[in-house]
């Protein structure tokens, strides 16, 4: 952000279904969100379907402020496998409620009651009257600042802290529509300190967070060595200073750390696949830079995971190409848009 405009203001991805003729809007938003959710409207006959997205970079991080009819969203495990992101979402209501049932907890919620919970996981959210703020923070954006989170139980954020950040999510919106392009960076330091300020004082720290600080470590490096054929436990080992004994104690609930290193893999391949800005890529070297040096071996894996070919992940992704124009603001108004998931989320080799 060293050349940012001081002068340019911050725009935002904007997804808009009012400009839409009533019909295209549904295809509209699942072509633009239905990678992430499978979208049901609680009453499809009579529901004009206005939905309004509108979500900033900051630093790594997403911030969203949306607005849906009423609808249920359900998030399933192969969605999660496809699309790889394991961030953390702080999602806090303006107005409205949501029945959040998630395999930890259920909760009825409303405005300004903040609920923390991972993207890698599986949930169904029944919206009424729903807009709510969040802020989605890759896991390895900051390993401690995960690491304390990890050591939160999933829901319902309880407690001074929590009401605060709520308060403070909920006006981050404002700022930035009065915010330049050079205010961006210190806007994301001030989101990260107020979420460690409000979530993590008093936090006891002990083995746990320990052992939470370490998984993120591991995590991190797996991201940032994907690419290489050579990671291996012994060489995860090597670079983190962990023994071997350590790094399959910490993924034994992922199958083991060689195993969670492949599924990794193949979620960042699948979602590479996937996306639009990629399509001049082959499928071999998608393999390669995701760590699969021999074609083969990555066709019979990712067949393995996903039921489909790498090829039919290509040419046919997810069954989601848009049969209509979206309107998002930072593109030419009417430019087709089959992937925002993906650019808001999104991270690839």
């Amino acid at each position: 952000m060293g050349n940012a405009d001081p002068t340019r203001p911050v725009v935002p991805v904007t997804f808009d279904t009012a400009p839409l003729p009533q019909k295209q809007r549904m295809d509209a938003w699942l072509a633009a969100f239905g990678a992430l959710n499978t979208l049901r409207l609680a009453r499809p006959a009579e529901d004009p379907v206005l939905v309004l997205g509108r979500h900033w970079r900051l630093e790594g991080m997403t911030l969203s402020a949306n607005r849906v009819p009423d609808s249920r969203f359900e998030r399933e495990g192969a969605q999660a496998r496809r699309d790889g992101l394991d961030h953390w979402a702080i999602r806090v209501l303006r107005q409205g409620r949501s029945h959040v049932r998630h395999p930890s907890f259920s909760a009825v919620v409303g405005p300004c009651e903040p609920i923390l919970f991972s993207m890698h996981e599986t949930w169904t959210t029944d919206w009424e009257g729903a807009e709510w703020v969040s802020l989605t923070i890759p896991r390895d954006h900051n390993p401690q600042l995960s690491a304390g989170l990890s050591a939160l139980p999933r829901g319902p954020l309880r407690g001074p802290g929590a009401g605060l950040l709520a308060q403070m999510l909920l006006s981050l919106p404002a700022e930035l529509d009065r915010a330049s392009e050079a205010d961006l960076p210190t806007l994301a330091e001030a989101a990260r300190a107020m979420v460690a300020a409000c979530l993590l004082t008093g936090l006891p720290r002990g083995a746990a967070e320990a052992e939470d600080l370490r998984k993120e470590r591991v995590r991190q490096a797996i991201r940032q060595n994907l690419a290489s054929a050579r990671l291996s436990p012994a060489r995860l080992s090597a670079l983190t200073g962990l023994s071997r004994s350590t790094l399959y104690r910490l993924f034994d609930a992922e199958g083991g750390v060689a195993r969670h290193i492949q599924d990794v893999r193949l979620s960042f391949a699948h979602a590479a696949l996937r996306d639009p800005r990629q399509a001049d890529r082959g499928v071999s070297e998608i393999a390669v830079v995701h760590g699969f040096p021999d074609p083969s071996v990555f066709a019979r894996a990712f067949r393995r995971a996903f039921g489909v070919p790498p090829s039919a992940v290509r040419t046919a992704p997810a069954g989601l190409a848009p049969s209509c124009p979206v309107r998002v603001k930072t593109r030419k108004p009417g430019a087709p848009d089959s992937d925002l998931v993906g650019a808001l989320y999104g991270r690839s080799l």
